[in-house]
Parts: structure tokens; sequence; C-alpha cells
């Protein structure tokens, strides 16, 4: 009897973790310790490895599965103040749907007539992404995928320089300085320089100095991949009916026209 209750007890446990209201709250926990790259970059803060990131859901997972019946009722509070302040996001915008306040995949459905079909908004692996699109002629809904050419440096190589790292992950590598340098003299161009954060300067003489050590042959060489894999994904913005796929105007239905659209999103990666 014991044995059953005890299985029962982390069955529902696992329920909550999995697919219950536990799971968006690990998750929220998870994206807050692992910060945005772009954050993280502009307060000189490190960015937290994957495998660390792994080993913190499986840390709060376990610790939901054991204390679920402790830990509920704080997690139904906490979801329920996070529905209340999306909730407004879900309904249409006065100016109309578009993909900028979209997020993951859902459903978007027209307000109008009975039209509802699933969507990709935008979607994201470590090396992929699908992004989705409409047709400026037929108004059919459309995705389309982006594989990065290279591969990212692995979690035990982060502190490595570019000359201790594998052939394969040096041009990520170059590209992540690049970027860097960009950011920083970006915001150090329209930032007056009393209010710049102290990691800024010292970020772009740092990631000079390590590019100097790569040849000019080896930056045109990812430079013109990099080109050649964008011009691709640039070339494939086209419907079958000839049309533009485009992002950025507001969404309209394919069967009546009507711009009343709604979204449900059902999940975000």
């Amino acid at each position: 009897m014991i044995a059953i209750i005890i299985g029962i007890y982390l069955i529902v446990g696992i329920s909550l973790v999995a697919f219950g209201p536990a799971k968006q709250n690990i998750s929220n926990e998870i994206q807050k310790t692992h910060g945005s790259p772009l954050v993280n970059a502009l307060k000189g803060r490190a960015t937290v490895p994957e495998s660390k990131m792994i080993l913190l859901r499986v840390m709060l997972s376990l610790g939901f599965v054991l204390l679920w019946p402790v830990m509920l009722s704080g997690v139904l509070k906490e979801n329920a103040g996070t529905y209340n302040e999306q909730k407004p996001k879900e309904l249409p915008d006065l100016e109309g749907l578009r993909f900028q306040l979209m997020g993951g995949y859902g459903t978007v459905s027209c307000g109008k007539c009975e039209f509802s079909e699933k969507l990709t908004s935008f979607t994201h692996g470590r090396r992929s992404s699908n992004t989705g699109y409409q047709c400026q002629t037929c108004g059919k809904f459309a995705s389309r995928g982006y594989r990065q050419p290279f591969i990212d440096s692995d979690d035990s190589d982060y502190d490595k320089s570019i000359l201790e790292l594998p052939p394969e992950e040096r041009p990520s590598r170059i590209e992540h300085l690049q970027s860097m340098i960009r950011l920083c003299e970006g915001q150090m161009e329209k930032t007056p320089k009393g209010e710049w954060l102290p990691t800024w300067e010292p970020t772009v003489t740092k990631n000079r100095q390590e590019l100097s050590a790569v040849s000019e042959e080896e930056l045109a060489q990812i430079k013109g991949i990099r080109d050649q894999v964008d011009a691709a994904y640039k070339a494939s913005l086209f419907c079958e009916c000839g049309g533009i796929l485009d992002r950025e105007q507001v969404l309209f239905c394919p069967r009546c026209r009507s711009t009343k659209l709604s979204y449900k999103m059902k999940y975000i990666t």
C-alpha cells in the first residue's frame, strides 16, 4: 500500500513538471539564470554553460517532484499573475496582428470568418531556427528554416583563445568577437563617454587583439560562407505563387483578407 501511495505521489509530481503549471515556472527560472547573450555581453557577465543549465533544470524538476504539495500553491499563484499580465497580448492589436508581437508556434484565427491555421512565428534551437512569413499576394502563411553554417564552441572550450580552439569551432568564435566589437562600438558612438559601461572599451580592445592572430584569408573565407548562406535564405523568401514573403506587415486572413486576427501560442523555443 505504501509503495502504491509513493508511486501515485511521484506520478503526480512528474506530471506537474512535464505537463502542468510547474513546466513554465522552471523554464522561466532557467531563462532568468541563463540570461540574454546581448544583455550578458553589455553587462560584462559570463554566459552560463549549457551543461550547468541542464543540471539546474534537473535539480529544479527533481525538487518540485519531491516537494510538489508544498510548492504547488506558490506556482499556481505565480502562473495566475503571469496569465493576467499576458492575457491582453493574446487579443488582436488595434493596429493588427504582427509577427514581431508573436512568438513560438501556435494557431492564428480570423475573427470575421472561420479561418484557423497553425503557424510558426519564430522557434530556434542551438544551430537552427524557423521563422514565419506571409505571402503579400495570396496570403499564404509559410516558414523558412535557417541553419548556422558554423559549429559553436563546446562549453569546455569557452575559456580557450582562438588559436587553442579546434578548427571547426574557430569561425563561430571569430564571428562572435566581430559582433561584440560592432555592438560595443555602436553603443559607444551613440552614448556620451561619461555614460559608457566599463566593459565596452576593454571588450573592444581584447577582441581586436585576439582577432589580430587570424589571417585575412581566413576572415574572408568565413565571411564568404556566411554571405552565401544568407543569400540562399534571402532567395527562399518567395511564395509558390511568386509573391514576396514578408513578416513586417500586418497579418491578414488568407480567406477573407480581414486583419481581425488573433494568435494563441502553443509553445516557444
